[in-house]
């Protein structure tokens, strides 16, 4: 077998076997862990390296610990056999986590206001970001930047701020009911808030205040 046919061998095992077929069962079992689909809020985790191995060659059984945020360097839990005989290990990882994400076309200043020719929808790596992040460009019109952003930067919630739709102390028309069943009432915002954001409201009547959500520009819609 000559060279470059050897080398074609060696990607087509790569292709059917992304594991090397020498590896032993405790690599095995951390891959067959994430070719299983790790998820979390949107995003795919994918295995970049393992820091420290445990002391074992056999399979283990693999588990993320809780996390908050798609972190980069986790310590997942191993575990090896039950009850008296159980056998943990916590093992550091890094990792990427893929998601199809906005981000914008251009530079663009703070207080830009968002618009759809701005943006774009892109698969990239957000391990390491805090942030909410968006997958349509149109869930993010209309918002407006609270800091520069450059050509390609993923948009995170900690960039933008929605415009008040309603501000403190604007008449608003409380909606209560859905479908054909729907109850209105005159009320007054006790604080400014933006489209689909959460709104102390009170009752121009009754006097009563509830939470409500913004529908639009002069209608809010309280939670039975």
């Amino acid at each position: 077998m000559n060279f470059k046919r050897f080398l074609q061998v060696l990607v087509m095992i790569a292709m059917f076997y992304p594991v090397p077929l020498w590896a032993s069962a405790l690599e095995k079992s951390l891959h067959d862990f994430f070719a299983q689909g790790i998820h979390y809020q949107g995003a795919k985790a994918e295995l970049i390296q393992v820091n420290r191995w445990p002391n074992t060659k056999q399979a283990l059984r693999w588990r993320f610990p809780n996390i908050n945020h798609h972190i980069k360097r986790v310590s997942l839990i191993a575990e090896q056999g039950t009850g008296a005989s159980l056998r943990r290990w916590y093992v550091p990882v890094q990792l990427h986590w893929w998601a199809n994400v906005v981000s914008v076309r251009q530079e663009l200043p703070a207080r830009t206001l968002l618009q759809a020719p701005m943006l774009q929808v892109q698969r990239r790596d957000i391990a390491g970001h805090m942030g909410v992040f968006w997958k349509e460009v149109a869930a993010l019109e209309g918002m407006r930047l609270t800091r520069p952003l450059h050509a390609d930067d993923v948009v995170f919630s900690n960039a933008v701020k929605r415009p008040p739709l309603i501000k403190r102390g604007d008449r608003v028309t409380m909606v209560v009911g859905n479908g054909s069943f729907l109850v209105r009432a005159a009320g007054k915002a006790m604080r400014a808030a933006g489209l689909g954001e959460r709104v102390l409201v009170q009752n121009m009547r009754s006097k009563k205040r509830v939470e409500a959500v913004v529908v639009d520009a002069h209608t809010v819609r309280v939670a039975i």
